[in-house]
């Protein structure tokens, strides 16, 4: 946030490249994803809607205690989700999960196949059954990797030098008890985006207006607001949002003056 006369400016979001987004709307793409079953350590197609509603999803079931993985390969959602995210800028996954009874549920974590290694995040505990967000950072939170030999985690950066050939990628699923049989855990929304960073601001003020600059990257479409206060409901658009790649200044009219904010918004490429 950064002051200049009655102006603030709050640039909560960025990114550099298209994001990527499965719905699972279509049962193809559903079923194209895996669901692994550590109680006999065999993979399947992954069940979808169980629902029954107009918004599908993928689903799994627990076996007793044994936990269960929903992921993406080369062969999910046309290998939408894998390959090189260095290239691509990859670093946000994004998700909904559904847990039908946290009473018998411990906790879920991402995790990623790279070249020969698994990579998982911090787990994330869930305090109430039904659909809840989950967000992670690549770079940004904790990522761990597994040594057989001395059988423990070990904290790990992901760099783009091991993420150029990401194999696999999803969340592990574990119950706390083997009252969890039969119940059951749930993806929609997966999406890929890359950093969330904020744009760097610049403000100047004229003799009626003040000037707003930043750098625009590809993907993003962004819209100023103002407001007389931080309240949310008081935000309004100034102008129209738009899309811009290099530098951009935008003139606000000083009877304007109040708090300010650009909304960066990425855009998603629904997997094929």
């Amino acid at each position: 946030m950064r002051f200049l006369f009655l102006f603030f400016l709050v640039a909560p979001t960025g990114a550099q490249t298209l994001g990527g987004l499965e719905t699972f709307s279509q049962q193809d793409n559903g079923e194209s994803w895996a669901f692994h079953n550590y109680a006999t350590e065999q993979a399947f197609n992954a069940p979808w809607k169980f629902s029954g509603n107009e918004d599908p999803e993928i689903y799994a079931t627990f076996t007793g205690a044994a936990g269960v993985s929903l992921f993406a390969d080369v062969m999910s959602s046309n290998g939408f989700f894998v390959g090189n995210y260095a290239d691509t800028g990859i670093d946000t996954i994004n998700c909904d999960i559904f847990i039908e009874d946290t009473s018998t549920f411990s906790e879920v974590e991402f995790f990623i196949l790279a070249g020969d290694t698994f990579y998982y995040s911090n787990p994330y505990l869930v305090e109430q059954s039904g659909w809840t967000s989950l967000t992670n950072s690549l770079s940004g939170d904790q990522w761990y990797s597994y040594d057989e030999a001395d059988q423990q985690f070990f904290e790990v950066s992901l760099t783009p030098a091991n993420l150029f050939d990401v194999k696999e990628i999803g969340l592990n699923f574990y119950p706390s008890s083997n009252a969890a049989g039969g119940r059951i855990v749930a993806v929609d929304n997966f999406s890929l985006l890359p950093d969330l960073s904020s744009p760097k601001t610049r403000i100047s003020t004229g003799n009626s207006t003040a000037k707003i600059s930043f750098s625009g990257i590809l993907g993003i479409q962004y819209t100023v607001q103002n407001a007389s206060n931080l309240v949310e409901s008081s935000w309004r658009n100034v102008g129209n949002p738009f899309e811009i790649v290099g530098e951009s200044e935008i003139a606000v009219p000083m009877a304007n003056k109040g708090f300010f904010r650009i909304l960066n918004q990425p855009f998603y490429i629904e997997a094929p």
